[in-house]
């Protein structure tokens, strides 16, 4: 199994919390594009396997692509990799581009998941987010998408956001549950350096939630998603049965991927890649053959580390069994004792030889995981 993202750099509008690589200049868009395959075709044998279970279009803001333009990217990755017939193939969009004509001519390409970029459905969260849409657009985006045959959609959702009451955010999930989506993806609202939002915070013309009420919005979240039949397979995704996003889940499981576009990131088991993450500066090396990405071999240690990052922020856990076959008996030992504590204070649970975050162990995950990395002694 292995997966390609492609990141789409542009953006008719600067969300204030996005921290994401993007440009509102539209004006490189096909120059963009033909980049796009040539990276494809230099890097074709990147991936070890030839086939390929997962496409993955963000962002960004992949939408501001034509249908056709996203086919021709599809069919550009069929002439190096075979595409499996039931791959997962997901395209990130914002709900005011899914028009009826947009979705119509969506309908008819190889996409068959969509992740739209809701946020809130209160007008005045999105005003404040500098969103595009209203609250009414994206409720109704959705419906239009269901009627266009689409079947798997994910919606986002932010908690954690200035103003952001405990009761606007039930009537947020409350519309998403109404919906009868088939996932979600939703994330605090971090103030990442360099934003609207944190120039604001700083200036104190934000004040952040309390942690108390995030703590609060979040155990909402997870208590009701699992009353409305969803599954918390990751620390900010549900999913309703047989619809994990098998891209993302790639990220999680040390599948390969390959990042195609600026700032895209690239991952072969054995070294991490990135590309430049600067339009011009990207577009530039691609068309002369110079050099767009930096790369970084993972040691022995690095790829523990790694593993800890990722199997913990899921319900899969970590599989010790996997830790003492990959890594040897110290550091298997490292994490039974790491774990003990854990376990008897009840954030981690073990069952069939892996550890578990108990939703306890999910509101601490960055310091439990933290924990159990293997820092080499110099």
């Amino acid at each position: 199994m292995s997966g390609i993202y492609f990141h789409i750099p542009f953006c008719k509008q600067l969300c204030h919390y996005c921290a994401f690589h993007k440009s509102i200049s539209l004006q490189s868009t096909n120059d963009m594009l033909e980049c796009f395959k040539k990276e494809l075709e230099l890097r074709k044998d990147y991936l070890d396997q030839k086939s390929v279970s997962t496409i993955y279009f963000g962002g960004g803001t992949p939408s501001v692509y034509q249908p056709d333009q996203i086919q021709m990217l599809i069919d550009e990755c069929s002439k190096y990799w075979n595409i499996d017939a039931d791959a997962e193939i997901t395209l990130e969009a914002n709900p005011d581009d899914l028009k009826k004509k947009y979705l119509e001519q969506l309908r008819n390409s190889s996409v068959n998941r969509l992740s739209v970029g809701i946020q809130s459905f209160h007008d005045e969260d999105l005003i404040l987010m500098n969103r595009r849409h209203t609250g009414k657009e994206a409720y109704d985006t959705i419906k239009r998408a269901q009627d266009f045959g689409f079947d798997n959609i994910s919606v986002d959702q932010i908690y954690g956001v200035p103003g952001l009451s405990m009761e606007k955010w039930i009537e947020n999930l409350d519309l998403v549950y109404d919906l009868d989506i088939q996932h979600i993806s939703s994330y605090h609202l971090m103030f990442d350096p360099n934003t609207v939002f944190s120039k604001k915070l700083e200036k104190g013309q934000l004040i952040e939630v309390e942690e108390e009420e995030s703590f609060n919005q979040f155990k909402y979240l997870i208590d009701s998603a699992r009353e409305n039949g969803f599954t918390h397979y990751e620390i900010s995704n549900f999913c309703k049965e047989g619809y994990i996003s098998k891209h993302n889940s790639s990220y999680w499981k040390q599948k390969q991927y390959l990042g195609i576009g600026p700032s895209a990131h690239s991952y072969n088991l054995k070294e991490r890649e990135w590309n430049i993450a600067h339009n011009y500066k990207y577009m530039k090396a691609v068309q002369e053959g110079g050099e767009f990405s930096e790369k970084e071999d993972l040691n022995f240690f690095d790829r523990f580390n790694d593993l800890i990052l990722t199997s913990l922020r899921t319900y899969w856990g970590l599989d010790l069994s996997l830790v003492k076959e990959q890594f040897g008996d110290d550091l298997y030992r490292h994490c039974e004792k790491k774990a003990a504590k854990y376990i008897q204070s009840k954030h981690i649970r073990k069952e069939n030889n892996a550890l578990i975050l108990s939703d306890e162990g999910v509101f601490i995950s960055n310091d439990i995981m933290s924990d159990f990395f293997y820092i080499e002694e110099d």
